[in-house]
């Protein structure tokens, strides 16, 4: 689906990335029916963008806008399930001490640590994002780890939002998580995700 997001367009270039591209699919998948401005609004785009990118969205077949709002279409539906599959539903931790910024948002990508080297590819792509970092953890026997780095942050790096994100993301061995940080969630959100899809 992210091929999208590559597809040239006249013009000046397009005010959005793949992340909110991505950001604006999960977002019809898991209210079902959206607005286009409530659309906007969620994944931080202007009414010019979210307009290209639900033109970009039903081009693939994978939404339709009617009188109702945005729907996926049922292979975009099909779509959403393989995507969340693989990723998590975003969590948002407010402010901890594991990465910068008040508002941060955690995403898991299932299976995906042997594809983290050290962290750095996740981190540049959420600050290409407009987020003010991020740090992926890798989880190996059940513990949270970061590479070349601590082998147990919980240990290591005391804090409440551990507890958070083994209640709420329940990581898998062998998951990357991403905390993103920013100074509002929807960036933190964008950021997550496009760290998120350099492991997709």
């Amino acid at each position: 689906m992210m091929e999208l997001a590559e597809v040239p367009v006249r013009g000046p270039p397009p005010s959005f990335d793949k992340s909110h591209l991505l950001f604006a699919f999960l977002t019809i998948g898991a209210t079902g029916t959206i607005g286009r401005s409530s659309l906007a609004k969620e994944a931080g785009l202007g009414e010019g963008a979210v307009r290209t990118v639900l033109k970009r969205l039903r081009e693939g077949e994978y939404a339709r806008v009617d009188a109702s709002g945005c729907h996926l279409t049922a292979s975009g539906a099909s779509t959403y399930r393989a995507v969340k599959r693989e990723l998590s539903d975003p969590l948002q931790l407010g402010g901890s001490h594991l990465t910068l910024g008040r508002a941060q948002t955690a995403l898991a990508v299932r299976g995906a640590g042997r594809l983290v080297r050290k962290g750095l590819e996740q981190r540049d792509s959420a600050v290409r994002a407009g987020a003010a970092g991020a740090t992926t953890y890798i989880v190996k026997s059940g513990k949270f780890m970061i590479p070349d780095g601590s082998k147990d942050c919980e240990t290591d790096f005391p804090d409440p939002a551990w507890a958070t994100l083994r209640s709420k993301l329940r990581p898998r061995e062998g998951d990357a998580v991403v905390l993103c940080g920013s100074s509002d969630e929807t960036t933190a959100t964008l950021g997550a995700l496009s760290a998120a899809l350099t492991l997709i």
